[in-house]
């Protein structure tokens, strides 16, 4: 398996509320798979999305860590099926990254 990760960080001081952000993931498994965690919790997992999504997920105040990450090959298959499947791009894109406060 493979991974690429983008991080964001809140800091203490934060009240609670809502992460906001808009997600394409046109990736199949067990080629690929978009996988987000807060705190090192896994959260959900998305392949196989043609259109953007709205994702939004409730903070409690403090501190957090909001792991967004592109797993390739997640399952560590020794051999990938040959014909790969139409609309999958191998990419997944966040955008619209918004943090509501409370």
């Amino acid at each position: 398996a493979a991974f690429s990760n983008a991080t964001l960080a809140i800091c203490d001081d934060f009240n609670g509320g809502v992460l906001n952000f808009n997600t394409l993931a046109p990736v199949l498994p067990p080629y690929d798979v978009l996988v987000w965690f807060v705190d090192g919790v896994e959260i959900s997992r998305i392949a196989g999305s043609a259109e953007w999504m709205e994702i939004s997920i409730p903070l409690t105040p403090g501190a957090h860590q909001i792991d967004f990450q592109y797993q390739y090959n997640p399952f560590d298959l020794p051999v990938l099926p040959p014909d790969l499947p139409e609309g999958r791009q191998g990419a997944v894109w966040i955008d619209a990254v918004e943090l509501v406060g409370m």
